[in-house]
């Protein structure tokens, strides 16, 4: 009897806020509409090639064949694209200082005649520290360029010196990347975004709805009744997600080396953990106004503590246990987990176990005082 009186409780609280958030417009900008521009803007953004083809000038003071090979393998590859300018050197040091060009590359007078000689030339290439990401990338691939040159000019050298190298082993590797250091931080940037702005929406559209929940206080049983009004904003913001997630599978050309479902399943739970942090605003303050204003807050906390500005592992100790309250740290390093590798369902289900840490800690701490909160006056709202 008192399973159906509280299904009777829930189903009731669902319908009603269904039939309530298909007809506001409020609910249709928080839940679907502002989420998806800004995933397209921030999506746009990273397809300009954030960390690829990144802008790189050259100054060129030998014009000789290895020059231009050296110039053009470079330009080839994933992260610089290669320009050079009329001026020469004063040009592309104020291109440099000015951040429109984020390194430079300087090839040397007699650049192939000196590597024929065996006088070992330097090949410099300078970086706009100011721009430590960007710059640091633009120049990653000279490194290998520069190895394979020298491998071949020391062949070259030892044959017309009448020296033979001695013979390398002949091995095969075979290896498997687990993680691409321009690619995958690419997707793991545009994930993080995602998901982090996901929880921003979740939390407002929580203290949104909240905030009209006079009828809430009438329905029996209450707590069946608030998970009732809750559902269907669980159910659509993990929609959301499975639709970014799709965009940026089928769109973006993310490689998912992990199951897919696992990554509904934690945003699921990760939507839950999110909407108790909501419930929570909303219970411990006098006023809406108050609550959105904490939004901000929670906004700092979780880009600062989560890993996406500063690694988790260079934090020092009060700083892990912050990110480690936070449910983005824990949603975001599954999710990414499950881009990277295979991983275990249970190690899938020990963090969903740990997101529902979240709406049970909330329940303990709002059971008392939430009812008398929705019996303020909501006049700011």
């Amino acid at each position: 009897m008192r399973s159906k009186v509280a299904w009777r409780g829930f189903e009731r609280a669902f319908s009603q806020e269904i039939r309530a958030v298909i007809r506001s417009p409020v609910f249709h900008w928080l839940s679907w509409l502002f989420p998806l521009m800004l995933f397209v803007l921030i999506s746009a953004n990273f397809s300009e090639g954030t960390l690829l083809n990144l802008p790189v000038s050259v100054v060129d003071n030998d014009q000789s064949p290895l020059s231009r090979h050296l110039i053009r393998n470079l330009d080839a590859a994933s992260h610089a694209q290669i320009k050079s300018y009329d001026d020469g050197l004063h040009e592309s040091l104020e291109r440099l200082g000015s951040a429109k060009d984020y390194s430079l590359l300087y090839i040397p007078h007699d650049f192939e005649a000196d590597a024929l000689r065996g006088d070992q030339p330097t090949v410099r290439m300078y970086y706009n520290a100011l721009f430590y990401g960007a710059g640091s990338y633009s120049i990653q691939d000279l490194s290998g360029l520069m190895a394979e040159i020298n491998a071949k000019y020391r062949s070259i050298l030892a044959t017309e010196m009448g020296h033979q190298l001695p013979p390398l082993a002949n091995v095969t590797l075979v290896y498997d990347s687990l993680f691409n250091a321009s690619g995958s931080y690419i997707y793991y940037q545009q994930f993080a975004a995602t998901i982090h702005l996901l929880q921003l929406f979740v939390v407002t559209c929580t203290i949104y709805s909240m905030a009209r929940s006079k009828t809430l206080m009438t329905m029996k049983p209450f707590t069946f009744a608030l998970l009732g009004k809750f559902a269907p904003y669980t159910l659509f913001f993990t929609l959301l997600l499975i639709v970014e997630l799709a965009a940026l599978i089928g769109i973006f050309d993310a490689k998912v080396n992990g199951n897919p479902i696992y990554m509904v399943i934690v945003g699921f739970f990760y939507v839950i953990a999110a909407q108790s942090i909501g419930l929570l605003l909303f219970t411990f303050t006098n006023s809406t106004l108050t609550a959105y204003s904490l939004i901000g807050v929670l906004v700092s906390i979780a880009t600062t503590f989560s890993g996406m500005s500063v690694p988790e592992l260079s934090m020092i100790l009060p700083a892990r246990i912050i990110a480690n309250i936070e449910p983005l740290t824990h949603a975001l390093n599954a999710m990414f987990d499950i881009f990277l590798r295979e991983v275990s369902l249970l190690g899938i289900l020990s963090v969903c176990a740990l997101l529902l840490i979240y709406p049970v800690v909330c329940f303990l701490l709002v059971r008392n005082r939430l009812f008398k909160r929705l019996g303020l006056p909501q006049g700011d709202e």
